[in-house]
């Protein structure tokens, strides 16, 4: 609710008509693929519990992980506009997702329009964060680029669970961050080492405690970007088709 509350209250029509368009749930273990990369696109999954990273694979077999979908997100509408998959998914927890075909994902759209535009302004918030994700990865040094993961990381499970305060789950190995910022893993354990005797973080156990989000935020270069709570054009639009 949190996550589909991001921009506008959902009613309880939309929440209904979003539940009937879910055919099925799904169990993954972790590191379980889910969908791979240019494989028939039949479905869009909305995630229930646990994280999972969208996949794209690179020259040489590299991988590169270019997207984090976590509860409330709706993980593979990307693709929805191509022939084949753009990305491939994979559980990088144990993750519970809702399948939703596509001719129900269109349904939803008919029935709710209010929340198809939600999910588009949801999109639009996705698509700068990969800008801002693009430009730290392509010009910043790999201190700066792990500083941001955990920026973006904080600010996102900041929406989800506000009571966290600065404990966050880290369930990212250093394989992982690797690909998502572009390093080796040695690199990413460095790097950690340096935050962490910086006294910017402090690990514990699969948690990491942000000691000091200002220098953070400011060391990653991340912009601060404030999502427009309910915007005036929106609640124009009615919430039943």
């Amino acid at each position: 609710m949190r996550r589909l509350s991001e921009f506008v209250t959902p009613t309880g029509d939309e929440l209904a008509a979003l539940e009937d368009a879910k055919q099925s749930r799904r169990e993954y273990r972790r590191n379980q693929s889910i969908t791979l990369e240019g494989s028939c696109v039949r479905e869009v999954y909305f995630v229930v519990e646990g994280w999972v990273g969208g996949v794209l694979e690179v020259n040489s077999g590299r991988k590169q992980l270019a997207k984090l979908y976590l509860p409330g997100d709706f993980a593979g509408l990307p693709s929805i506009a191509f022939t084949n998959a753009a990305e491939g998914l994979v559980a990088i927890t144990r993750a519970t997702l809702d399948v939703i075909p596509l001719n129900r994902l269109a349904l939803l759209f008919e029935q709710a329009p209010r929340l198809g535009l939600m999910l588009f302004v949801t999109s639009q918030q996705e698509r700068v964060m990969l800008m801002d994700q693009l430009a730290v990865v392509g010009q910043s040094s790999a201190i700066q680029r792990v500083a941001a993961l955990l920026v973006h990381v904080y600010r996102r499970l900041s929406v989800l669970s506000p009571e966290g305060g600065n404990l966050i789950d880290w369930p990212l190995s250093q394989q992982r961050v690797a690909q998502g910022a572009g390093l080796s893993a040695i690199h990413v354990n460095r790097t950690f080492g340096e935050l962490i005797r910086r006294g910017l973080i402090a690990r514990e156990g699969k948690r990491i405690r942000i000691l000091d989000i200002e220098s953070l935020v400011e060391l990653s270069a991340f912009p601060e970007r404030r999502t427009l709570k309910e915007p005036r054009w929106l609640a124009s639009v009615s919430s039943k088709g």
